[in-house]
């Protein structure tokens, strides 16, 4: 049932639990997970194209790439199989994208990320995703409610 699971990552401790949570059901069904990481390009879209632009598009970039590695590297620990992809973006819309093109079971994600903006109880990212995916969602809280 739950062969393709998709663990979307932001580099932040509240994904970090959420990977462990993914792994976990990964190794329970026998299943493989995808780690996915969207730098958030959609938010340098209005802004002049120039050589600083472009610096934070490779920051972005790199700071997806460290963030799946890290997830990997759990999930080499933990025996289970992982393909990692840093795609850009709207988080929210390119993880629905990548879940339904990919054949995803489930999407296991943080309830909130990195900003903990407004303190809502789910992030807006995990908001949309919830909202909109048409495959399960598993949100994962972290120890304490979004800070």
């Amino acid at each position: 049932m739950f062969e393709r699971i998709m663990i979307a990552t932001d580099g932040s401790k509240h994904s970090e639990r959420a990977a462990e949570m993914g792994l976990e059901l990964a190794r329970l069904s026998g299943g493989a997970i995808t780690v996915v990481y969207v730098a958030d390009t959609g938010r340098l879209s209005h802004l002049p194209e120039d050589m600083a632009l472009a610096s934070i598009r490779d920051l972005l970039i790199k700071e997806g790439e460290e963030a799946t590695d890290y997830i990997e590297e759990m999930a080499k620990r933990a025996g289970v199989a992982c393909t990692k992809m840093v795609i850009e973006g709207h988080p929210g819309d390119e993880l629905v994208r990548f879940a339904d093109e990919s054949g995803a079971n489930v999407i296991v994600l943080g309830s909130c990320g990195r900003s903990g903006l407004d303190k809502f109880l789910l992030g807006s990212v995990a908001e949309k995703v919830v909202r909109t995916s048409r495959v399960p969602v598993l949100t994962v809280p972290g120890e304490r409610v979004c800070e």
